[in-house]
């Protein structure tokens, strides 16, 4: 046990002393996470995300779908709509004339003063009025924080309408057969009116329970763990071209010819690594606490996360030492692992935010395991046993890993 400690303690140390430790493993780990989670949304509060309304018919029915979309989206400080060419007094008011409002919704979206537009075409009062179909256009940003909520918000607010609508023009159509032609517009605004007061005085309502305080899932609370986990990934798989190098130099075979069991000289290179790796998370979390990261109130859940996702990521690097030919191969590997494993498990952006069949495919990383027990804890206030799963996963990826390096791993 102690030549174990002793060579773990050795490595440790060498690795620390070293420039590029500092570099790489604090200042550019640091400066990536403040500009992704700046990219993202900037604080980790909840930010306020603007939605812009172009509206080209002006009816009284479009009028009702933009209080029904303000009730949905203004329910909190989440969100907040900008009607185009109206100065409703919240202070997004934009002048221009007519005929460039739109180019002037598309210029807003791109340089990312909106996040989304939602048009509402000329005719779309009369088309319902008729009983017709309408079509309410919404552009999203393709940036990441573009709020995929906003969507389903956005439905609530066209169905809501869409009922109303439905049911005037039923009532409507049944009084004409019961008493002959009447003033459709007049009843139909008065039965529409009257069901969406109905809407807003309905009999049931949700009482509603979080388990934690509202937390945003984009900004620093995306970038502080994405970038830990990447970080320590690229750092421990590293750790494989260290191992081949001091095999080309011949270092790990005198090492291997001291009077002491050679699995032991083994075990204190991959402990050296894995405590080397634990440090750099270890500071990454707290650089990251210093950013306004809301890491959730399970210390000893992140804890554990942080020892079973570098244990996971460790096995992975053993597992590359018995892969790669070189140590400018495993180098390269690492890296090429790094940058690729991490946005495909969700250190870049939410996988909530990809295809099902992508978010499948980052879970066969322990990236995206490390991410969801993180997630689970900040955003849901998640127990030991709520990111059980999450470490199961993770220890049998690390028990795999191991047991395919140490099996293929050459002492000679």
């Amino acid at each position: 046990m102690r030549a174990i400690l002793t060579v773990a303690r050795y490595d440790l140390l060498r690795a620390l002393k070293q420039r590029e430790t500092f570099l790489f493993g604090l200042l550019m780990p640091g400066i990536m996470m403040l500009l992704l989670g700046v990219a993202m949304g900037g604080s980790a509060d909840t930010a306020t995300i603007t939605i812009d309304v172009l509206d080209e018919d002006g009816s009284a029915l479009s009028a009702a779908l933009i209080a029904a979309l303000r009730a949905e989206l203004e329910v909190d400080d989440s969100f907040r709509l900008c009607v185009l060419g109206v100065d409703d007094g919240d202070g997004c008011a934009v002048s221009a004339a007519p005929d460039r409002l739109e180019q002037v919704a598309d210029e807003r979206l791109e340089d990312t003063d909106s996040f989304g537009t939602i048009r509402i075409p000329a005719g779309f009062g009369d088309a319902l009025r008729a009983g017709k179909e309408a079509t309410v256009a919404y552009k999203s940003s393709a940036d990441l924080t573009a709020p995929v909520l906003a969507e389903q918000k956005i439905e609530a607010a066209v169905s809501r309408l869409s009922g109303a609508v439905a049911i005037a023009n039923l009532t409507v159509s049944a009084a004409e057969r019961a008493f002959g032609p009447l003033d459709r517009a007049a009843a139909f605004e008065t039965v529409r009116a009257r069901v969406d007061a109905a809407w807003d005085a309905r009999p049931v309502h949700v009482s509603a329970e979080g388990t934690t305080s509202q937390v945003s899932r984009f900004g620093f609370n995306q970038s502080g763990p994405g970038i830990a986990t990447m970080f320590v990934l690229i750092f421990t798989l590293n750790g494989a071209a260290l191992l081949i190098y001091e095999r080309e130099t011949g270092t790990l075979q005198r090492l291997f010819t001291l009077p002491v069991p050679r699995w032991q000289t083994l075990a204190g290179k991959i402990l050296g690594q894995y405590v080397y790796g634990l440090s750099i998370f270890t500071v990454l979390v707290l650089v990251g606490a210093l950013m306004g990261v809301q890491w959730g109130d399970n210390v000893a859940g992140v804890v554990l996360v942080m020892l079973v996702y570098t244990l996971t990521v460790t096995a992975l690097g053993v597992a590359l030492a018995t892969v790669a030919r070189t140590s400018a191969q495993a180098a390269n590997l690492s890296l090429l692992f790094g940058m690729t494993l991490a946005p495909l498990g969700g250190a870049w952006w939410p996988l909530e935010i990809v295809p099902p069949f992508m978010k499948t495919v980052g879970h066969l990383t322990p990236v995206a395991w490390g991410m969801d027990a993180f997630q689970e804890m900040m955003f849901y206030g998640g127990t030991l046993a709520d990111i059980a799963p999450m470490l199961g996963v993770l220890l049998g990826m690390a028990a795999l890993f191991f047991a395919f390096g140490l099996l293929r791993f050459r002492y000679e």
